[in-house]
């Protein structure tokens, strides 16, 4: 093909610049300036600081990426004096002022609005697209100008779409809107993303390419243009994350292998000790647990036990009742037959015996009345230890010591009374005590902070209602801690902050929600709360003395309410923290080990209702294990005290009982008024006596005699049944009173099983069962003997627990050993640990992460990450490097393919070589890569692989290095473009021989050097704008500006140049001031004129043809 012929013009291919349209845009000022080039490879030309640039740097902000213009490009112009500002605002000039500054002058102020707008049309299509920019200042005080970005599908004018903006942008926007063949955008990527796709364009590069266009008057290094304009930048950052990130899994892996032997030896002697700890800590608590429902387990048995008894009682009981009535039916009938007898001995004379008969009946019952009198007598005298007076004398002195007795039980009654009511009052002190011990444990071992439960149980319902997590609203005491180094002043630090920690901090955000839900809900504790800002800078604790109580605590920095917090700290608790009391007098805010606060230099305050060092009212603190340990510690002394209550209690139960036994004696002796209701053996002399003269009456006459023999059967008869009838009589009361007491300590035993818990009694009483042979020494149980075997077995409990709990304290010191040398040499895994028990769970956890991956599942895993995903990675980045690689020479060759269509000279043609560089530090990368892939290949079957390991480590190291020498290596090596260095070759076209051979364009004179530049330029034009091809005539942009162009070119060089560009079916703008016309006139079909008013620094436009222009320059010769 030869670039000069002649041949009829070809149709118009692809987008063309058919307009530029400028309103407000540098010194074209006040009206819309269109420059026409319907399309045509068109001149702008003026003299020099006129306002080419300006329209060039129009066409570029609407094409190129806002961050990688360059204004003024050809003119090699600072950025400084070209900015999108200086455009909108339309300065021209700078003027100093008297501060000896420069101050720019403007054509327009901040209130004006500027627009570009292109009109791209293919006529070959028959489309059109619109390009629009339009700026504004939202304010006086913006620094910059908005943008709004606008695309259309038809041809637009400032003049039609853009002339009446007005104040309201998003109203301009919607009438923009209104018409779908308009599109808006907000900044450039889709922007720009749209109309590359309408263009043709495939990648965003084109467009630098297009910027350099502008300004390229030579190729000062074959290899950086090439590079830069020629080939895509490679996004390899991906990959290169990818491998680093699998290299940082790698490395952890390995320190895990390195590190993960010496902890589990470490963790192992933690383990035992923990076992052997909670062994013996369930040992106590079961000896706890075991002491707690003894008395219920014992209930239970005797309970068992009295309803065998009862039951027997019951049956004696009824039995009795039966015997009783059959005697008592027996006796009726005797009585009957007696009456009959002594009926018989009246007739016969016998009314005196009958009468004497009669006495002796009466003596009879009265006997037996002072007999049960005596009885009553004797069993209330025994409770007192008195005997049964026999004389008047005896009873009068019995009645003196019973007065004395009951009085004496009576008191001893209303002191056991007393007792019982104060220890029942303390046993219920000491249970609610519990009650709320447990309630505090509960809610602390859900949660690190130190905060009381009430007040968590109230930010917790507030959270909740009003939709928040707990942790937005935290107490201040949640966000400080006292430093390590600074327990010493813990106490004392306490007190000082304890009110201020149990505050709640609400952010401003919510402050509304929370004071609402506070003035509708009944709090039941006091709170304060603070109105909380949030990203507030963190105070600087520095400028207050080292002393001061602020500087010892800890702030959870990661909060946003932090800076508030430290900001109020450094204002109310600046206390300077005094070793002396000196120092303490010395200061106006001050604070003291003893926890006195001096505040102001006049308030003093000293609150010792606690202990300093009670850690079960500390506040504050990021982990509550301490805190935890203390109310542990209470709740069990307040659990060995309930026992010593309750042991109290049954005590004094039992002396009340006994008073009461004693008061109740003594009033029932006192109610008998004289011996002579005692003393049965008068009585029996009388009824003797009666007898007698009975006796001697009945020997007077023989059926008088028969009838009294029957009498003396009958009475003697009476007198047998009247016996056993009280014989039964008391043995029904004895029964009656062993029945209602075996009810009565059943009651006792149901009584007490209902105050025990019954999932805690059934849980501890097979072991109570288990250890009954042990503690009772071979005893069995006997309802009889339970206060006994109750207090045997106690003693028996209460000497396992002291045991245990000697056997726990050792075994607690060398468990705490063990955790302490652990945590010296692992701090990092350790910080959230405390050698404490209660902590054992957590280092056992530790344990069992090393022991179910083990070490060799550790090692397996780094084999496999190094194998598997690093090598992995390894090989994936190098291959897709070499795939780049290869993508450039096929690149090199498509863009020779171009060049051999072109004749730089006559039979001879332009070719493109790369050669792999011989930078060294792309050599020794590509080494390492080659390397490590070989190191891959020798992974052995058993161990680490570690050789493999420092390969890939030492270049994996490397690549991710953040020191500037390390960046820049980084950057140089894995673009692939810098693999490769790049020459030209001038070569015949009939025999492909070299011609001249170059890498630059240096020692060429000024129209060689743009010659060679437009060659290659041209060539990366058609490859980056997708112009070769069967796909060359679709959807493509065929447009290019030259500023400055040809300026120093021979007529010849400029001639080839412009030749070139129309060979290739490109329209050109060429911007030149009033230089080298003719040569370039036979070229250009449209001529902008642009000149500039100095007096009112405004540009101006003017459009004509080439014959025009050229017949006025001829004229002004």
């Amino acid at each position: 093909m030869d670039l000069f012929e002649e041949a009829a013009r070809p149709p118009q291919l692809g987008f063309r610049l058919a307009r530029l349209e400028v309103y407000n845009w540098g010194t074209f000022d006040g009206e819309v300036w269109m420059l026409d080039l319907a399309g045509a490879t068109s001149l702008l030309t003026g003299d020099v600081g006129s306002g080419k640039s300006t329209l060039v740097d129009a066409i570029i902000t609407l094409l190129v990426p806002p961050r990688r213009i360059t204004y003024n490009k050809a003119a090699d112009a600072s950025a400084k004096e070209r900015s999108l500002s200086s455009y909108v605002r339309g300065y021209y000039a700078h003027h100093s002022t008297e501060e000896g500054t420069s101050r720019p002058e403007a054509l327009r102020d901040k209130r004006e609005y500027s627009v570009i707008l292109g009109v791209f049309t293919d006529e070959n299509f028959g489309r059109s697209v619109t390009l629009a920019q339009v700026f504004w200042y939202k304010s006086e005080s913006a620094a910059t100008p908005s943008r709004l970005y606008v695309l259309a599908e038809k041809p637009l004018s400032i003049a039609q779409r853009f002339s009446r903006l007005g104040g309201d942008m998003r109203a301009f926007r919607k009438r923009l809107e209104a018409d779908d063949f308009i599109h808006t955008y907000d900044d450039y990527p889709l922007y720009g993303r749209d109309f590359r796709k309408l263009f043709g364009i495939r990648q965003e590069q084109a467009l630098d390419l297009f910027q350099q266009t502008i300004s390229l008057k030579k190729v000062d290094s074959l290899t950086e243009f090439v590079r830069a304009n020629m080939l895509e930048t490679p996004d390899v950052e991906g990959l290169l994350a990818g491998l680093l990130r699998q290299f940082r899994d790698l490395e952890a892996a390995h320190a895990s292998v390195v590190q993960a032997r010496e902890q589990q030896q470490l963790l192992v002697p933690v383990r035992a000790a923990g076992a052997r700890y909670r062994k013996l800590r369930a040992a106590r608590d079961t000896y706890e647990r075991m002491s707690a429902v003894l008395p219920a387990w014992l209930a239970r048995r005797d309970i068992a036990a009295l309803s065998a008894q009862t039951e027997a009682a019951e049956a004696e009981r009824q039995t009795l009742a039966g015997e009783i009535t059959a005697l008592r039916e027996e006796q009726q009938a005797a009585e009957k037959e007696l009456a009959d007898v002594r009926a018989g001995l009246a007739r016969n004379g016998g009314a005196r015996l009958a009468a004497l008969e009669g006495k002796l009946a009466a003596l009879e019952e009265k006997h037996t009345a002072r007999q049960a009198a005596a009885a009553r007598y004797e069993e209330s005298a025994a409770i007192l230890k008195l005997a049964v007076p026999e004389t008047a004398a005896a009873f009068r002195e019995n009645r003196a010591r019973a007065q004395a007795e009951t009085a004496a039980a009576e008191e001893a009654l209303e002191r056991a009374e007393e007792e019982l009511a104060d220890q029942q009052g303390n046993l219920r002190e000491v249970e609610e005590r519990l009650a709320r011990l447990d309630e505090e444990l509960a809610s602390l071992a859900a949660r690190k902070s130190s905060i009381p439960a009430a007040f968590v149980r109230l930010r917790d319902a507030l959270a909740a209602d009003i939709d928040l997590a707990a942790t937005e609203l935290p107490f201040a005491g949640e966000l400080m801690e006292v430093r390590a180094e600074e327990r010493a002043w813990e106490g004392a630090l306490e007190r000082l902050l304890h009110g201020f920690a149990l505050s709640l901090l609400v952010p401003e955000a919510h402050y509304g929600e929370v004071a609402d839900w506070m003035e509708h809900h009944r709090l039941a504790v006091r709170l304060v709360y603070y109105r909380a800002e949030d990203a507030l800078p963190l105070a600087d604790f520095s400028a207050l003395s080292e002393d001061a109580a602020c500087r010892k605590l800890i702030v959870r920095q990661e909060s946003p309410l932090a800076g508030w917090l430290t900001q109020e700290l450094a204002r109310r608790f600046r206390h300077i923290c005094c070793e002396s009391l000196r120092a303490f007098r010395a200061e106006d805010y001050a604070l003291t080990r003893g926890g006195q606060v001096k505040t102001g230099g006049r308030r003093h305050e000293k609150d010792d209702r606690r202990a300093i060092d009670d850690r079960r009212q500390y506040v504050m603190g990021f982990s509550n294990l301490r805190k935890v340990e203390a109310l542990r510690q209470e709740a069990a002394d307040q659990a060995r005290e309930r026992e010593d209550l309750r042991a109290l209690l049954r005590q004094c139960k039992v002396q009340r009982k006994r008073a009461r036994q004693c008061s109740e004696a003594g009033t029932r002796l006192l109610a008998f008024p004289a011996f002579e209701e005692l003393d049965a053996a008068a009585v029996a002399r009388e009824i003797a006596a009666g007898r007698a003269k009975i006796a001697a009456l009945r020997e007077e006459d023989a059926a008088g005699k028969r009838l009294r023999g029957e009498e003396q059967k009958l009475l003697a008869r009476l007198g047998g049944l009247r016996r056993a009838l009280e014989s039964k009589q008391r043995a029904l009361s004895r029964a009656e009173l062993v029945l209602e007491q075996l009810q009565a300590d059943r009651a006792a035993d149901q009584a007490e099983l209902a105050r025990t818990d019954a999932l805690a009694l059934a849980k501890a009483e097979a072991l109570l069962a288990a250890h009954a042979e042990d503690a009772w020494g071979g005893r069995t149980f006997a309802h009889e003997e339970r206060q006994s075997l109750q207090n045997g077995y106690q003693n028996w409990l209460g000497a396992q627990q002291r045991e245990t709990a000697r056997a726990l304290e050792e075994e607690t010191g060398r468990l705490a050993a063990a955790m302490e040398a652990f945590n010296r040499s692992f701090p990092a895994q350790a910080r959230d640990l405390l050698p404490r028990p209660e902590a054992q769970a957590e280092y056992e956890a530790l344990l069992e992460d090393l022991e179910r991956d083990g070490l060799p599942q550790y090692e397996q895993r780094f084999r496999a990450l190094l194998e598997e995903n690093t090598i992995n990675q390894m090989a994936l980045f190098y291959a897709n490097l070499k795939l780049r690689a290869q993508e450039i020479k096929e690149r090199i060759e498509s863009i020779n393919a171009s060049l051999k269509g072109i004749d730089y000279d006559a039979g001879r043609y332009i070719e493109i070589s790369c050669v792999h560089t011989h930078v060294r530090a792309v050599q020794e990368f590509r080494r390492a890569l080659d390397a490590c892939m070989r190191a891959a290949a020798d992974v052995p079957d058993e161990g680490y692989g570690e050789q493999q390991y420092a390969q890939v480590a030492a270049l994996a190291s490397r690549l991710r290095a953040d020191t500037d020498e390390d960046k820049r290596w980084r950057r140089e090596v894995v673009d692939v473009r810098n693999w490769f260095d790049f020459a030209a070759a001038e070569r015949w076209r009939e025999t492909g021989e070299e011609y001249e051979h170059f890498t630059d364009s240096g020692g060429k004179s000024g129209g060689q050097k743009e010659k060679l530049a437009y060659t290659i330029l041209a060539a990366s034009i058609v490859y980056n704008f997708g112009l070769e091809g069967s796909h060359a005539g679709e959807q493509s942009l065929r447009f290019a500006v030259i500023d400055e162009a040809f300026l120093k070119s021979s007529d010849a060089s400029a001639r080839f140049g412009l030749k070139l560009f129309q060979q290739l079916d490109l329209q050109l703008l060429v911007v030149t001031p009033l230089l080298k016309i003719p040569t370039i006139a036979p070229f250009v079909q449209h001529v902008g004129f642009v000149w500039q008013d100095d007096v009112q620094h405004r540009s101006y436009l003017r459009n004509i043809s080439i014959e025009e222009f050229t017949a006025e320059q001829e004229g002004q010769r």
